[in-house]
């Protein structure tokens, strides 16, 4: 009898585990979508960016859909973005998803998004504020980027 007991708690500990593992990854692009992120740090081997933009993010359900957002700067230029929560939560990765116009404050817009997209380590998660680092940006390989947003 207590043999069958421990059996059936392990298995109860182990499901529990698992599904809560699997659901991480929910819990964190569930907080992210639907709202409004200022990016408080951005920099590059410990040098910030003059121009911090902030992110516009739409409602999404990260298992059916892929995520987006819009990076804006603060002459009115946006870039399109696509995001994902990975690997139970520890990864984050962007990916622009925006071409060229031709007109200054969008393409700013766009190759800030573009140079700072990769896949990033989650470095602190709270429910309004995250922070990500990488060492494998698209504009800044083998440099330390930093990336610290707050919801508004």
């Amino acid at each position: 009898m207590k043999k069958i007991i421990l059996l059936v708690t392990s298995t109860v500990l182990t499901v529990a585990i698992l599904f809560t593992a699997c659901n991480k990854t929910k819990m964190y692009a569930n907080r992210l979508d639907g709202g409004e992120w200022h990016i408080t740090e951005l920099s590059v081997d410990g040098v910030t960016e003059a121009e911090l933009p902030h992110w516009q993010i739409g409602e999404c359900d990260a298992y059916k859909e892929s995520c987006t957002g819009d990076w804006e700067n603060h002459e009115g230029g946006k870039g399109k973005f696509a995001w994902q929560f990975r690997e139970k939560g520890n990864k984050f990765e962007i990916s622009n998803q925006s071409e060229l116009t031709g007109e200054h404050k969008q393409d700013e817009a766009i190759l800030q998004c573009q140079n700072f997209s990769g896949v990033y380590e989650v470095k602190e998660h709270k429910k309004k504020s995250m922070t990500f680092e990488t060492s494998s940006a698209v504009g800044f390989s083998g440099k330390k980027v930093v990336m610290k947003i707050e919801k508004e």
